[in-house]
């Protein structure tokens, strides 16, 4: 098909999966964000991520000032934010380590959002988790494969009910190590940290690495030569 033709797809299949899911803020910024991206090249525009997210914002806001203060909605657009800011940098300091790319690419978002979303934790929550990279990617590979499956028994089932049977039916499988892996990381001890007294003792040695790592990150105001 055309790209054309694949774009209205696309905003057809946004507008479809948010009603199946919900409107969570989650869902509703990646659905606007999506199809924005899409009416962007049906009108021949720039496209500008940060643009995307603010009025995925402004969207919720509008609809519900008190969205505001609901953990999903700043859990959400924190972590996009950190994606943004922190991933690039945190993916070239990996460079260095010898690991797949799926894997240096997880354990980036992982500790970016990790690091990011900490304070909202703390607030909602009382709580933060200490083992938030060994569990993203842990669970990473599943990942993938599970939205894979998912999406395309929804639209096989239809024409052919058994196949999407059995497809769901494997797909229940990546679901459990998924939320084993969430399980058995989440039971291990020191997992999370409750005491406001642990909080301090983190927070300071979090600020320690930020200093020692600062210098390597700040680009170099040195001219080329």
């Amino acid at each position: 098909m055309s790209r054309r033709v694949g774009e209205l797809g696309a905003l057809a299949s946004i507008g479809a999966y948010v009603l199946a899911v919900g409107p969570q803020p989650s869902v509703v910024r990646a659905g606007i964000a999506g199809a924005l991206a899409s009416l962007a090249w049906l009108s021949a525009r720039m496209v500008d991520r940060w643009h995307f997210l603010l009025l995925g914002a402004v969207a919720l806001l509008a609809w519900n000032p008190y969205t505001l203060f609901d953990a999903g909605f700043q859990l959400s657009f924190v972590a996009v934010a950190a994606i943004f800011l922190l991933v690039p940098r945190l993916g070239r300091v990996l460079e260095g380590y010898a690991m797949p790319g799926w894997l240096r690419e997880a354990v980036a978002v992982s500790a970016a959002c990790g690091l990011a979303t900490a304070p909202v934790m703390w607030v909602q929550f009382h709580a933060v988790s200490l083992l938030t990279i060994p569990a993203n990617a842990a669970a990473a590979p599943a990942m993938v494969p599970l939205l894979a499956l998912a999406f395309a028994a929804a639209a096989i089932a239809p024409f052919a009910p058994p196949v999407a049977s059995a497809m769901a039916w494997l797909n229940g499988w990546l679901a459990a190590y998924i939320a084993t892996c969430a399980r058995i990381v989440g039971g291990l001890p020191g997992a999370q940290i409750r005491s406001t007294r642990a909080m301090l003792v983190l927070l300071a040695g979090a600020l320690l690495a930020a200093a020692y790592a600062w210098p390597r990150w700040r680009p170099s105001s040195s001219p080329s030569t």
